[in-house]
């Protein structure tokens, strides 16, 4: 059996506007919930987005850009 792959994104006909991010963070990170208690991550990114709006239209779209936090600039550069 043959699949054509088409150049189309899965997310035509929503806004495909790419929301950014800010990598906060990364690393081992706990997450606290009201239901689960806390939960460890050992590999993980801390994306923050400047709305909750962009949060919403990143995981609707299965997508994302981020820039480096300041933190994360001044570890790379030196």
């Amino acid at each position: 059996m043959t699949h054509q792959r088409t150049s189309r994104p899965r997310w035509i006909g929503v806004d495909t506007a790419t929301p950014r991010g800010t990598l906060q963070d990364a690393g081992e990170v706990a997450v606290v919930s009201p239901n689960a208690g806390e939960t460890r991550h050992r590999y993980a990114l801390v994306i923050a987005f400047d709305s909750e709006e962009a949060l919403r239209q990143a995981v609707t779209n299965h997508r994302c850009a981020y820039r480096d936090s300041q933190q994360f600039q001044e570890l790379n550069h030196g």
